[in-house]
């Protein structure tokens, strides 16, 4: 019911017209009223009491009611009219909370890239970060004075080299992992199309934690891989120095899937690499891949591996 028709029902009430279920829905109210929300400020308090006031005085003087009710009818009137109003003020409190609501989330400066794009970052920390093709990431406006710094690596492949700060953590966070560190350098592999993350450390230290507060700690040329079905860690060894090659035009895959090899392959290139024998799910692969390559060069590179052979059509390519 909106203040319109909560006025004309208090007419009808006063004049005695009202029916007997909207007499009642009145008493109720000014049963009520006493509980309405009394945290309106001074002067908005002030001027909701003359409003009502006003609203009372000529409703009763133009229509005096039956004597029966002369005791009690300013009182209820009184009780409706402050219902309304402070539903009024209600509503406007509300709005404004929402709208404090909207100005204090966090905004974000988000950064991604293509098919075949490296880019690199300077943030206001003095970090670098280096994003790999077909990426995204997001960092918090003013992260550099927050009490951690937060980055957000929303899909695929990001290098960083962390400027030292104890008292201000660096932290890159993914959809399955969160990596901290104080001051060093690593990589984060978490394309979405992969069934792991992996981080994998050139220098420094670094915790890896899960959402179920499983933690793996990294020394310099150590990786962790994170299984997203099992939920687990393996750690390996790894050479730091081979993870950021593609910051410099040269992807190194090491005992990778097929899987793997056809998402490098369509980061470079745009293209779609499937494959029709039935052995390419055991296969594994040890190669770099360089981006100055051409499509068909690096083909003829990979079927060499396990001697296949390849077919290709405009923006697909097929193994046998």
């Amino acid at each position: 019911m909106d203040s319109s028709e909560l006025k004309k029902l208090i007419d009808r009430y006063l004049k005695n017209k009202a029916t007997e279920q909207e007499q009642k829905l009145v008493d109720e109210w000014y049963q009520s009223y006493d509980d309405i929300d009394e945290s309106l400020p001074f002067a908005q308090e002030q001027q909701f009491k003359s409003e009502i006031y006003n609203y009372t005085r000529a409703r009763v003087n133009s229509n005096p009611p039956p004597k029966i009710r002369r005791l009690n009818i300013i009182r209820y009137a009184a009780a409706a009219a402050i219902i309304v109003l402070a539903i009024a003020g209600l509503l406007v409190r509300r709005e404004i909370a929402q709208q404090q609501q909207e100005q204090q989330k966090p905004s974000y400066a988000i950064f991604k890239t293509g098919i075949g794009q490296v880019k690199k970052l300077e943030l206001p920390d003095g970090s670098t970060v280096w994003l790999n093709a077909m990426s995204s990431i997001r960092i918090i406006d003013g992260f550099e004075k927050k009490a951690t710094r937060n980055i957000y690596l929303d899909e695929g492949e990001a290098y960083f080299e962390v400027k030292h700060d104890p008292a201000h953590p660096f932290l890159v966070v993914t959809n399955s992992i969160t990596t901290k560190v104080l001051g060093t350098s690593f990589n984060v592999k978490a394309y979405k199309l992969l069934n792991y993350v992996a981080v994998t450390l050139r220098t420094g230290h670094v915790e890896v934690s899960d959402k179920q507060g499983k933690m793996a700690v990294l020394g310099p040329n150590q990786r962790a891989t994170y299984s997203l079905q099992e939920h687990t860690y393996g750690m390996s060894a790894y050479n730091g120095e081979k993870s950021r090659r593609w910051v410099e035009g040269k992807s190194t895959l090491s005992n990778a899937s097929f899987q793997e090899l056809a998402l490098t392959v369509n980061n470079i290139y745009g293209v779609k690499l499937t494959s029709k024998n039935k052995l390419t799910d055991t296969y594994k692969y040890n190669i770099i891949i360089s981006h100055s390559r051409t499509i068909d060069e690096t083909m003829k590179l990979i079927c060499s591996i396990h001697k296949n052979s390849c077919r290709r059509k405009n923006n697909d390519v097929t193994m046998y």
